[in-house]
């Protein structure tokens, strides 16, 4: 049953790495790379909206953003050997708890469907802290990190950090 429950989360993965992708047609060759032959693109436009973060800024939120990945990973893991504290523990490192970690200066340049984006996102975890312990199956905890993850795609397909313009 958690084989399954697994392979539906990896499922998820599919569709929304096509919306997160650029739409500039890189090649037919193997992993995005051109046949041989064909020429490389030679400017790919990244049209994403820019939140402006200092070099310091964007490496403390880039450290949280893999911690977040980090969880998900736990989570399915936990959930794959069946293992309810190690799903408790994954989902706890980033739940709102988190958001004491990124300072509210940086907070504040985020744009405001990025915060609702990242708060639905600790929720989430802090969800599955609390499902983890009394759901029966993996459906519920699945259905919370798919949540998560698809705030994530979004994002990531909406918003790119880079340095502020002087």
């Amino acid at each position: 049953m958690y084989a399954f429950h697994l392979f539906s989360v990896l499922l998820l993965f599919f569709p929304t790495t096509i919306l997160a992708q650029n739409a500039t047609e890189i090649g037919a060759g193997h992993m995005n790379m051109p046949m041989k032959g064909e020429p490389m693109v030679e400017k790919v436009e990244d049209n994403r909206q820019v939140v402006p973060l200092t070099e310091p800024e964007t490496v403390i939120v880039l450290k949280q953003m893999r911690q977040m990945l980090a969880s998900v990973q736990g989570v399915t893991d936990g959930l794959a050997r069946g293992d309810t504290l190690a799903v408790i523990e994954a989902a706890s490192k980033s739940g709102m708890s988190m958001m004491q970690g990124v300072p509210m200066q940086i907070r504040m340049k985020f744009p405001p469907p990025f915060r609702q984006m990242g708060m639905a996102s600790h929720r989430a975890f802090d969800k599955i802290v609390d499902e983890a312990g009394s759901a029966k199956d993996s459906a519920p905890i699945l259905k919370l990190l798919s949540e998560s993850i698809q705030n994530c795609v979004a994002c990531h397909a909406i918003y790119r950090f880079a340095l502020p313009k002087n």
